[in-house]
Parts: C-alpha cells; sequence; structure tokens
C-alpha cells in the first residue's frame, strides 16, 4: 500500500502464515485456492547446503496480508483479514498494511518494519495494530530500532501476541502443519528451515510432563537431544547439514526471547493496548511418554484463544498496558466488532 496522506498513519502488521507470498513472476507460492486442495508437491523451504534434493519454490517475496480464499461458499471459505481490513480503511486514520516474510528470523522482520516505518517520511504520528505473532515482530522492532522510528509511533495495540512463546507449536515442528488437504507445503522439513517457526516457541523448555502428571525438565531446545531420540525428521539419518540447520534455528530462538524478555527502566512513551483472548481450550503442555515419544493426540491444556494462553499474552516489562480480554478465536479477533470498536477508540 502507498503512504497516506497526512500526518496520521495506522499500519497493520500480520501474524504467523498470516500473508501471501509469491514467486519473482507473481505466482503464488502461499496460498492459492488449488493449493489449499491438494495434497501439493512443493514445500516452502527455505534453501540450504547439504540440503536433500525435493521439489521446492525458490525465492519468494511477501504479498500482502492475506485476504478472502472461496473454493465453496459455507464449506471452503477463509477470511483471515479481508473484512479486517476493509472496515479498517474507513475507521482507522490513514490505515495501511505492512508485510513481510513470516518464514524468516523475526529479528530480521523487525528490522524490515523499522525501514518501512522510516520510509513513511518524517513528521508522522504513528499507530501500530499488530496480531499475533506480528506482535513479536512489532516489539523487536521498537526494542532494538532507531530512536526515530520509536519516537514517532504513539499508539500501539497487540492483538493475540504470544509474548511468552506458544507451546502448541511444538506438534508441528514434529509432524508439520496440514494446510486442509495439503501437506506438503509445510512439511516437518521444511519448517525446519524457518526461523521464525522456531522463534514461537516457548522461551524455556517447560512444557512437558510424564504419563504420570508431573512435570519433567526435558533439554528440548538441544539439537542432540532431537537427533538421539529420533524426533521430527531426524527419524532418519540426515546429512550433517540438518544438524547445524537446527542448531542454527535454536540459537536464533535463544537470541530472540534474550531481546524480548523482561527488562528493567521507565515504560516506553508509546501507549499500549494488549488485547487477550480466553475461554478456549489451549494447547498448554505435551506428555512425555516412557519410550520417549510425545503424545500428539491430547496435549494438556489451559485457558486462552485456542492458539495463545492467557497466561503468555501479557507484554513483558516494563511495557505498561491497557487489558482487553476478549472470547473470539486467535484467527478472528479483529473480525469481532467488540474488538474492532475498543481498538479505534483507544487509536482515536
Amino acid at each position: 500500500m502507498l503512504a497516506p496522506p497526512g500526518e496520521d498513519v495506522t499500519v497493520f502488521i500480520h501474524g504467523y502464515k498470516g500473508g501471501f507470498l509469491q514467486t519473482e513472476s507473481g505466482e503464488l507460492a502461499w496460498i492459492s485456492i488449488g493449493q489449499a486442495m491438494s495434497a501439493g508437491d512443493r514445500s516452502l523451504a527455505l534453501p540450504f547446503a547439504g540440503q536433500r534434493d525435493g521439489a521446492r519454490y525458490g525465492p519468494l517475496k511477501p504479498g500482502g496480508p492475506m485476504t478472502r480464499l472461496t473454493v465453496i461458499p459455507f464449506l471452503f471459505e477463509e477470511d483471515p483479514y479481508f473484512s479486517w481490513m476493509n472496515w479498517a480503511k474507513d475507521a482507522l486514520p490513514g490505515f495501511i498494511t505492512f508485510s513481510y516474510d513470516w518464514r524468516l528470523d523475526l529479528r530480521e522482520s523487525g528490522a524490515s518494519l523499522c525501514t518501512f516505518l522510516e520510509g513513511l517520511g518524517p513528521n508522522r504520528r504513528i499507530r501500530l495494530v499488530a496480531h499475533s505473532m506480528g506482535g513479536l515482530v512489532t516489539l523487536q522492532c521498537l526494542r532494538r530500532g532507531p530512536e526515530a522510528v520509536r519516537a514517532a509511533v504513539k499508539k500501539v495495540v497487540f492483538v493475540a501476541t504470544p509474548f511468552r512463546g506458544g507451546p502448541g507449536q511444538w506438534d508441528d515442528l514434529h509432524l508439520g502443519s496440514k494446510t486442509n488437504a495439503n501437506t506438503k507445503l509445510l512439511e516437518a522439513e521444511a519448517l525446519l528451515t524457518m526461523p521464525a517457526a522456531w522463534q514461537l516457541l516457548s522461551p524455556e523448555a517447560d512444557i512437558f510432563f510424564d504419563q504420570r502428571g508431573a512435570r519433567i525438565d526435558v533439554p528440548a531446545y538441544d539439537a542432540s537431544t532431537w537427533i538421539e531420540g529420533h524426533w521430527g525428521v531426524f527419524k532418519e539419518p540426515l546429512d550433517p547439514a540438518y544438524r547445524r540447520q537446527l542448531e542454527e534455528r535454536f540459537e536464533a530462538h535463544r537470541a530472540l526471547w534474550a531481546s524480548l524478555g523482561d527488562e528493567q527502566g521507565d515504560p516506553p512513551a508509546w501507549a499500549t493496548m494488549v488485547v487477550i483472548g480466553k475461554g478456549r481450550p489451549t494447547v498448554r503442555a505435551w506428555t512425555l511418554k516412557d519410550d520417549r515419544t510425545f503424545d500428539f493426540t491430547n496435549p494438556l491444556r489451559g485457558d486462552g484463544d485456542g492458539a495463545v494462553l492467557v497466561e503468555r499474552a501479557h507484554p513483558p516489562k516494563p511495557i505498561k498496558a491497557t487489558i482487553v480480554e476478549t472470547t473470539a478465536e486467535h484467527t478472528a479477533m479483529l473480525r469481532e466488532p467488540e474488538v474492532q470498536a475498543v481498538i479505534a477508540d483507544f487509536l482515536r
């Protein structure tokens, strides 16, 4: 989107898997109706030296927040952000969107957001609305970006942001993420290459219980544990390059959470609102069975929005925020009129 006229601008930052990805020629790699309705033949894996042969897309670029996909009305419809953006462009001052490659290291995406905000020009009063993982991208920019960007940002709304990560990502990293009928795009081997997919994990490996219901310590963020346990893609022998990929993912995970955790000092100058979903069963932990495999069919659950736990949705110190609670589901939160109303009132 082009920068709006005037001094006031509201920038929307989408979440994990919430932005289209396309080839240089404009072909949609994530996601088209045809991809969603087929088993798929190409993955979204990022390339690395030592990677085994497989059908993959080449270089991809962001194509904007995902809007509406309809195959059969009322049977298969997806409206990630269409309704929200259609409302926001009329209700929020100077509404535009920022899109990024949601596979990449969130530190890189945070830097890209800062560059985008700088490009809006001087004398802007910037408001940010960030959904889900987009909130982590936003916080990374505001914590580590240029002072001029931080000074220009006046208000921030974080919606369903996993400020303490998410246990619900754990099974995807082992099994892959199914997209309707498609099991190829985000297979486990593809997710191995995506830093952001691993950075969504909880900062600490504190999400495991044994079969008797006792909390246990598992060195789950150690590559050796995965290889020796034959977890995920390591069920079969692989080139040492795959181990290096996993080690890099865990290092990126550690570095991100070191930069986003609690800090000392005064609260930031920008005003903050945090929208938190509650009232829906949400994965909070996993059971490690006696044979050292996981029970992926029966996760332990807590209160949340279906994706982000209430206990992990509060911002780190020293941020002081107005907290708004809703019973809306994670992906539908921005479409809820009640949520839209409090966002508009806060940003006004």
